[in-house]
């Protein structure tokens, strides 16, 4: 398993097909949020390609948009248009792997790609929100639990969490 970059459109599209694959329908980011998160965040748009030549060659995918605070109750953060593009924060708002290639690592090694990438650059911490069943594995990444989140996007719970080093 390869994680890098995200090189193309066509690597674009299978990324948004896993996405929409994912997350519900209501929450999953559209088409136009995924080409802005490419052109402006491309550093922080990475893809995870299988090892083997398989017809998935694209099996994860995880992006998201800097930001200048760390408050994650407005709902335009969900669709990435609340952002900076010199942003002290990243705001991750997509971790996704093809339902076929889930429970084998692949989101956490993404997840510790784009903490290594944003401790790089000198940020100073992750924010995220995320389903309840999903609390435990940022847990288990280093993130604090925060609390629900005001945030309804999509008809979803979500809570917010963070991995703040500065």
């Amino acid at each position: 398993m390869k994680i890098r970059p995200i090189a193309n459109d066509l690597e674009l599209k299978a990324a948004h097909n896993i996405e929409m694959n994912v997350y519900t329908q209501e929450s999953a980011a559209s088409w136009d949020a995924f080409q802005m998160r490419m052109e402006l965040f491309g550093r922080y748009f990475l893809v995870a390609e299988s090892d083997s030549s398989s017809e998935q060659p694209i099996v994860g995918v995880a992006n998201g948009v800097r930001l200048n605070h760390n408050n994650l109750s407005d709902e335009s953060i969900k669709q990435g248009v609340d952002y900076d593009t010199d942003g002290h924060y990243f705001c991750l708002l997509t971790i996704a792997v093809h339902p076929d290639y889930q429970r084998q690592g692949i989101a956490a090694n993404l997840l510790q790609e784009m903490i290594r990438k944003t401790k790089d650059d000198g940020l100073k911490g992750i924010i995220l929100m995320c389903e309840k069943h999903l609390i435990s594995f940022y847990e288990r990444n280093g993130f604090r639990y925060i609390g629900p989140s005001a945030s309804e996007h999509g008809g979803v719970q979500w809570y917010e969490m963070n991995l703040i080093w500065q």
